[in-house]
């Protein structure tokens, strides 16, 4: 929200709650509303009430050498009113802890274990205190600064002290076979904690249930995630996914680089969609510095944006298929996507991880073969999705395991934060890209395709329609590409040309410190939504003047889908659970981070 927006909200605001909210300090044109600790569950009802609908995140940061130390971002969309609010919460070292919001927005869960796991701050109410990513045994919490980047493997002296062993009181659910807790769901609260009703030996109890371990493996469950199942005969009554598998440390890691380095870090993070990580990570790192792309540079990057979501839909859709049994989909899917990949190829030199969308716009401009290369994958592929369709869409062993499958009440789907397809499939047709638009994209006519019933088929239908509506995005982009540069020049932020090395000592020396330190980003902080093939994907970087971002926060798509799973599970058959799973199109790269 912009800070003319937020000032607005904060005036109505200060009218209920006084003196107990204020303005950030650390705005960078990213505007937050800062709420006393005691009061933000009643700020939080209050936003929601403000037609908020939708949770997006909480995100911490440690300001290691200030008080309060820590800060705590929740972010809220409106989906009525296309807007978003930041709010803050500033919490002390001695008692870091406040009331949990997990019972206002049920998608608060995960986002406040996340923090409790990360940064050990405490959240009093909340209905499942475990760590979420890290091992229950794990020595203290990765993301505080006075942590060491090697983790607790390495004993730790320097400026910030030692860093001593560190456990979380036992919780009940440690022991997933002996005492697991799930949660019983309504629409967009939590109501009541259940006991398990079969014991360790996976044996069914008198009413005939029994636990079911499915995973970690790759296969049906698309990367390496676990899931704990209560069957009822045939039927699921109650799910728990186990994460963490997967835990890279890419958020860490990226405080220890340069802003260019960091770069390279969110192609790995969504492995099927690295240009639409490269593109959120860029707009954010920009809006802190103050820098735009250049025109070419932006209709480049809304075509190479449409590519990868096409690409990454065209891989759910193959192994989608696959997993329940209909191979030819997955080979007519990833002949497409080859093209795809080859014109990455083509000007980066790398088929998957380019990371050739860069803060200041692109590492350099197309080739020139580039475009014939766009110009025959654009003739054909309007026929390639009528192909998958032919198989499928009509198809009755299809429509047998999809229709009435995995559904999602749209109430739901909010409260937890859901996004993408997996969000319009349950009715609501919003899209980033429309409703707060960025590159240009209120600039281009496409439609957002929306479901009515919220199971497996309508978000089928869903990401066949947006291949359709990509294609034609890509072609309109391809009318309107001009001659030009495709990078920013702002020199604070790129190196000068190489024809002014030869005769300026200071364009050599600028040469040198762009090159080996990376420019510098201002004190504040800054967030840029974009829509990726799987939802909403952001960036929220925190800049302290110094060459490297001081925190990186990444709120990601599949992390949120994930953990509406359970509802969509709930009440179905076991035989439907791999159906359900891949309808979400989650990667576990971007769950675990």
């Amino acid at each position: 929200m912009h800070l003319e927006d937020t000032r607005r909200l904060f005036e109505q605001a200060r009218e209920r709650f006084g003196e107990d909210i204020s303005l950030s300090d650390r705005p960078s044109g990213e505007g937050s509303i800062v709420v006393s600790g005691p009061r933000v569950r009643e700020f939080t009802q209050w936003a929601r009430s403000q037609s908020f609908d939708f949770f997006a995140d909480i995100g911490g940061i440690d300001y290691l050498f200030e008080s309060p130390r820590f800060d705590l971002t929740y972010t809220v969309y409106s989906t009525g009113q296309k807007r978003h609010l930041h709010y803050k919460v500033k919490l002390d070292e001695s008692a870091p802890a406040v009331d949990s919001i997990s019972d206002i927005y049920a998608g608060a869960n995960w986002h406040e274990r996340e923090l409790l796991d990360m940064f050990g701050i405490s959240f009093n109410g909340h209905p499942d205190p475990r760590r979420i990513l890290m091992p229950e045994h794990w020595r203290g919490h990765p993301l505080r600064k006075d942590y060491p980047i090697n983790g607790e493997q390495v004993q730790f002296s320097g400026n910030f002290g030692d860093v001593e062993p560190q456990t979380l009181p036992p919780a009940p659910g440690q022991d997933a076979f002996a005492g697991w807790q799930a949660l019983e769901t309504t629409p967009g609260s939590y109501t009541q904690l259940i006991e398990p009703a079969a014991g360790p030996d996976g044996q069914p109890d008198a009413d005939g249930r029994m636990i079911l371990n499915m995973g970690p493996q790759h296969p049906s469950t698309h990367g390496v995630l676990r899931l704990l199942i209560e069957l009822d005969g045939e039927n699921i009554t109650r799910t728990l996914p186990d994460i963490g598998y997967l835990h890279t440390g890419i958020e860490k890691t990226a405080e220890t680089l340069s802003f260019q380095q960091a770069l390279t870090l969110t192609d790995r993070m969504d492995y099927l969609s690295p240009l639409g990580n490269n593109l959120a990570y860029s707009l954010s790192v920009e809006k802190l510095v103050g820098v735009e792309a250049p025109p070419r540079a932006t209709v480049l990057r809304v075509i190479l944006a449409e590519l990868t979501r096409i690409q990454s839909h065209l891989v759910w859709l193959g192994t989608h298929a696959l997993d329940m049994g209909a191979m030819s989909p997955f080979f007519y899917c990833f002949r497409e996507r080859d093209q795809i990949l080859d014109m990455f190829e083509m000007i980066s030199g790398v088929r998957m991880m380019t990371s050739f969308i860069c803060p200041g716009g692109l590492r350099e401009d197309v080739p020139d073969e580039f475009m014939p290369a766009l110009e025959q994958f654009m003739r054909v592929f309007p026929s390639r999705v009528g192909e998958y369709e032919t198989l499928l869409t009509k198809n009755p062993i299809w429509l047998e395991r999809t229709r009435g499958v995995g559904r999602l009440a749209l109430d739901d789907a909010l409260a937890y934060g859901v996004s993408g397809a997996s969000l319009r499939g349950s009715g609501l047709a919003w899209d980033i890209r429309k409703a707060e638009p960025y590159c240009g994209y209120e600039t281009y006519e496409f439609e957002i395709p929306a479901g009515t019933h919220g199971d497996v088929y309508d978000r089928y239908l869903c990401r066949i329609e947006e291949l359709r509506q990509s294609h034609k995005i890509i072609r309109q982009a391809m009318n309107r590409l001009e001659p030009g540069p495709v990078q920013t020049n702002d020199r604070k932020m790129i190196p000068p040309p190489k024809n002014e090395l030869d005769n300026s000592m200071e364009s050599l020396i600028h040469h040198f410190l762009i090159s080996t330190i990376g420019f510098t980003a201002p004190h504040g902080e800054a967030h840029v939504p974009t829509e990726t093939g799987r939802g909403l994907l952001s960036f929220y970087i925190a800049g302290d003047g110094s060459p490297k971002p001081y925190r990186m926060r990444a709120r990601t798509p599949s992390f949120a889908n994930l953990q509406a799973l359970p509802v969509m599970l709930q009440g179905g058959l076991v035989a439907d659970a791999v159906a359900t799973i891949g309808s979400i199109d989650i990667v576990l790269g971007d769950v675990d981070r």
